[in-house]
């Protein structure tokens, strides 16, 4: 259930890595989110999130998972955290209502002093082949920005093929080298930009009245979280790290 009273969203309300030399990637983030009238959500599934939203700190592992409601979508979900002082994971993922046909948001960002592993995706919510429409309406407003970082150094080809099977035809994804300003700037502006547009069909998303076209949307929505909580290979080393119940609880924060 979220608090009461529209909490106006800050970047400077959450912690960051940047003085430990990491990218300022949940700042980029907020500047598009700040925008909007997010409230947090106090539980999922009758379990209290406040172990992992408010501060979560272990040998391996510190930051936070902080899941929150916003108009027409079941949550949106903000990450960040260290791992081992040496890796920084970020990540935002939005789950819309089933009223509506919008598609799921998945941005993941992992950085380590030397590279940037990007994944990026609107995951679509309709067949594409049978709803050619769909396409051109979500995910075709990605094309410009697909276009112009799809052939930054380490970009590449999804390595799971069960990844790949939900993904849309405008993914990025790969192993991005921080070598050059130019590289990082990029990696920075794409997490940006694709917020920016989901953002944008968000605000102009409409309830659909369509029964079975709900009912699918609720089916699909369901097979793609199960598959990812499935075959996350993070999710064994997160439950090492921070214990199964808490690891648990991070997987139903984020999908």
């Amino acid at each position: 259930m979220a608090q009461e009273g529209k909490i106006r969203f800050k970047s400077e309300m959450l912690p960051t890595f940047t003085q430990r030399g990491f990218q300022p990637i949940l700042e980029r983030l907020c500047s598009v989110l700040e925008k909007q009238d997010l409230q947090p959500i106090d539980s999922l599934e009758g379990k209290s999130v406040r172990p992992i939203s408010e501060w979560l700190e272990t040998p391996f592992l510190k930051g936070f998972f902080k899941p929150y409601t916003i108009e027409k979508c079941e949550k949106l979900s903000l990450s960040n955290f260290l791992i081992m002082d040496k890796i920084l994971v970020a990540a935002i993922t939005v789950i819309p209502l089933d009223g509506y046909e919008l598609p799921m948001v998945a941005l993941e960002w992992s950085e380590t002093e030397n590279t940037i592993n990007v994944l990026v995706d609107f995951i679509p919510l309709i067949d594409l082949v049978m709803s050619e429409g769909y396409r051109e309406k979500y995910l075709d407003p990605l094309e410009q920005y697909w276009l112009k970082y799809k052939d930054l150094p380490g970009m590449g080809p999804n390595p799971f093929a069960w990844c790949r099977q939900i993904l849309s035809p405008y993914y990025l994804s790969g192993i991005i080298p921080k070598d050059s300003e130019q590289n990082i700037k990029g990696c920075l502006e794409l997490f940006h930009n694709y917020l920016e547009v989901w953002i944008d069909l968000w605000q102009r998303a409409e309830l659909i009245t369509d029964d079975k076209a709900r009912d699918y949307i609720k089916a699909r929505k369901a097979k793609i979280r199960k598959t990812f909580v499935e075959n996350d290979e993070g999710s064994k080393s997160m439950a090492q790290m921070i214990g199964k119940e808490l690891q648990e609880l991070t997987a139903r924060c984020l999908f």
